[in-house]
């Protein structure tokens, strides 16, 4: 098997080859990233192939394009290549080489990748809260925009009949009348998207299995349980629920010699887009009074010691451990039994 290095940017590839066989490490040069240049470049490597890339923002869509064309294609962990890199020199000829080599000699192991109604469900869920956001920001703006030139909208609702009635008797000079219209005329806009991707997600999510088991959880609604389910993905792929909370970058940091340990902030390492949905779903049931107790009691005991936000991400790493058991064991969620009763 030969191992095929591929450091991929915006608009082409370095590549490294390694061969295990002979030892020979070689360098390919730079190719670019159109479909017809990749095929034609994997086409002058002889014998069956392995061809390794890092995670990134295009990714999946190269793994795809490389699926017909090598007998395997790994994705890995940057942060294992960091690692096992100890040169000052940092070049794009040198990390492909590095990709091809380390992935021959076993240092280096395949990410899971997610399958196509994953990738889309993902789309879907980041693309509405994408929205949601924009919509927020353009409110923010208007209201910003307003109090520069000294008004205040009384309004809670920028939509609303009469605070468009409000808006459209405020005269602001030059580009700031300017700036108030295109925001005017984006919000609605902008809304009407933001909508019409929360039908679809109530749509999807009773008929995408894994979300309907984590709806069943109380404060888990539509959105929440088809995020957290699809960024999950294969919930079996973690041999622990201690593996689902280090994915999600909840874990603090330790620093441990000897007898002493200092623990630090959060890693923050990994699905960020999982530590969003499971934040905002401990936040929703640190509010609830028939959240799950045991959820409510993480949240209530450490917020008393150390405050509202550490109490949260408590909460949402308790909750990890509870959608880890729910997905692996293929459960629905049943309330825990009173204390002191014995069923």
């Amino acid at each position: 098997m030969i191992y095929v290095g591929l450091d991929v940017h915006q608009g082409f590839s370095r590549v490294g080859v390694f061969n295990p066989a002979t030892g020979e490490l070689a360098d390919l040069g730079k190719m670019s990233n159109e479909p017809s240049q990749v095929a034609a470049q994997l086409a002058r490597i002889a014998g069956p192939k392995t061809v390794v890339l890092e995670a990134g923002r295009s990714s999946h869509h190269m793994a795809a394009l490389l699926e017909p064309l090598a007998e395997e294609v790994w994705m890995v962990d940057p942060g294992a290549v960091r690692k096992l890199q100890r040169r000052v020199a940092k070049t794009d000829r040198r990390d492909a080489a590095a990709l091809a080599y380390w992935a021959a000699k076993g240092a280096l192991q395949p990410l899971w990748r997610p399958d196509a109604q994953t990738l889309d469900l993902r789309e879907l869920t980041r693309g509405k809260t994408g929205l949601t956001r924009l919509v927020v920001r353009v409110r923010v703006m208007i209201r910003a925009l307003l109090a520069r030139h000294g008004y205040e909208c009384p309004y809670r609702d920028l939509l609303g009949l009469k605070a468009q009635a409000w808006l459209g008797e405020v005269q602001l000079p030059d580009y700031a009348g300017l700036m108030l219209t295109t925001l005017r005329e984006l919000l609605p806009l902008l809304q009407a998207r933001a909508q019409q991707f929360e039908a679809l997600v109530e749509q999807e999510a009773p008929a995408y299995d894994p979300a309907r088991r984590l709806m069943t959880i109380p404060g888990i609604g539509p959105f929440l349980g088809l995020s957290l389910a699809a960024e999950i993905g294969e919930a079996r792929r973690f041999p622990t629920a201690n593996h689902l909370r280090g994915y999600s970058g909840l874990t603090p940091r330790v620093h441990q010699s000897g007898e002493k340990e200092s623990r630090g902030p959060l890693t923050k390492r990994g699905n960020r887009w999982l530590r969003y949905a499971a934040v905002l779903a401990a936040q929703r049931m640190a509010a609830m009074r028939q959240a799950d107790p045991r959820l409510k009691r993480t949240f209530l005991s450490v917020a008393f010691r150390h405050g509202h936000n550490p109490g949260k991400v408590a909460c949402a790493r308790r909750l990890l451990d509870l959608i880890h058991h729910l997905l692996c064991k293929g459960e629905d969620y049943r309330p825990p039994a009173a204390r002191g009763v014995k069923v």
